[in-house]
């Protein structure tokens, strides 16, 4: 079983995220099969994958370059199947906000956070959870390049992790 379908069963918000990083990997490896199979596939240790199932792999790469430059996302964007995740968590974060008080009290914390992100992304971004995605993928991205987190950036994108972390467990229950 692939990670993303995995990822996909047990948590819809780190699903988003890592398709987020996918689409980032293949635009870095410029929607070419073959750099990603030498500099992704080909290093993922036998005992973690095996041959079938970095073959598999591969295949999913095909299908998802294929898919992004059907959708014209040689640049920018996300793919419409994980956008439409983005609206279920959307759409159920709208309904828990009016019939869940834990997950009202648990938004609120994150609303002013959740404020500041969109008001930052100038327009980019209007949808609340949209930005607690973009800020976790933000977070990654940063610990990945090596670059310090203030204390007041972590303390937001705790908000927004305990804001996923309730929807996926909701979606999923």
């Amino acid at each position: 079983m692939l990670l993303a379908d995995k990822k996909k069963r047990q948590n819809l918000s780190e699903y988003i995220v890592y398709m987020y990083q996918t689409e980032m990997l293949v635009r870095n490896f410029e929607f070419d099969i073959q750099k990603i199979e030498n500099h992704v596939v080909k290093n993922i240790p036998e005992e973690s994958l095996n041959a079938e199932g970095k073959a598999e792999l591969t295949e999913w790469y095909k299908v998802i370059i294929a898919q992004m430059k059907e959708e014209e996302l040689e640049r920018e964007g996300h793919l419409s199947f994980v956008q439409e995740e983005v609206k279920r968590l959307s759409d159920l974060s709208l309904q828990l906000q009016v019939n869940d008080e834990n997950y009202r009290a648990i938004f609120n914390r994150a609303r002013p956070a959740i404020r500041a992100s969109i008001v930052e992304s100038n327009g980019l971004i209007n949808d609340p959870i949209q930005a607690c995605l973009n800020g976790i993928l933000g977070l990654l991205i940063a610990r990945m390049n090596g670059k310090e987190i203030l204390d007041d950036t972590l303390e937001q994108l705790d908000h927004f992790g305990n804001v996923l972390s309730y929807l996926s467990i909701k979606v999923k229950g």
